[in-house]
């Protein structure tokens, strides 16, 4: 069965998009086409190029290490540079351009000077993930043409939107569920949560009308920095995602 796919942004817990992937395949679901917004562009990129899920997951978890991606950048507009993901994409990815890409894909990001969303189907790829990936102040803000971006996740955290023909076949996996708020919660968890409260209900309407709506409510453990914690993220999206298609079935 082929349906459009949307990932969302997530950070470190878009990792699970690739967990949630592989139970999808399992079960006979493959991606018609792509959409993605930051750490779901990310891992999109890559299925979208033809790699299956256990190729991504291999690839990611051997040579993504955090303190090797970031490099200082001396608080010119952020904290940390792009530079080495795109050299990791670049590296890794086998197309260049978005019309050479087996499957069809959309990155959506937010244009810094409007707040308003734009997508991305044509033209090269990686400069249009690593805008969908810049969270402001963390990383500088991302030139294409004349146009500066920003992380997608500000305009639209979970583009279903990009296939508004075709919603009741849309499998969204949303990977930033809202778990009850800890008066413990570190600073990183609280930036974390306030992040995605402002586009949760927003998502949450949309996603009623969607085909499959996957949420592994476990991700609530994990932060979007929690990128020492890849093979966890991505069992928690395996996991939940097998075990709701087990439950979709047994009800059909």
């Amino acid at each position: 069965m082929k349906k459009p796919i949307v990932l969302s942004g997530g950070g470190a817990r878009g990792f699970a998009h690739v967990g949630a992937l592989k139970a999808l395949k399992e079960q006979g679901y493959e991606p018609s086409a792509i959409a993605g917004v930051s750490a779901g562009a990310l891992v999109g990129a890559f299925i979208a190029g033809g790699m299956d899920p256990d190729g991504v997951r291999a690839l990611f978890i051997d040579q993504i290490k955090l303190s090797k991606m970031l490099r200082w950048n001396f608080l010119k507009q952020g904290l940390f540079t792009m530079d080495q993901l795109g050299s990791f994409m670049q590296k890794n990815l086998p197309f260049t351009h978005f019309e050479q890409l087996p499957i069809p894909f959309k990155v959506s990001v937010t244009d810094f000077n409007t707040g308003t969303q734009t997508v991305f189907e044509t033209g090269p790829i990686i400069p249009a993930v690593l805008a969908s990936c810049s969270i402001p102040a963390i990383f500088p803000p991302f030139v294409i043409g004349e146009g500066v971006y920003v992380d997608g996740g500000l305009a639209d955290n979970m583009p279903i939107n990009l296939f508004s023909a075709v919603l009741e076949d849309v499998i969204a996996i949303h990977v930033n569920p809202m778990p009850p708020h800890n008066t413990k919660d570190s600073l990183a968890r609280i930036i974390d949560r306030a992040w995605h409260l402002s586009t949760r209900a927003g998502i949450l309407q949309s996603a009623q009308k969607v085909h499959l709506f996957i949420e592994p409510p476990e991700l609530g453990t994990y932060g979007m920095f929690d990128a020492n914690k890849l093979p966890e993220i991505y069992q928690c999206g395996y996991d939940f995602t097998q075990e709701f298609l087990r439950s979709k079935i047994s009800k059909s």
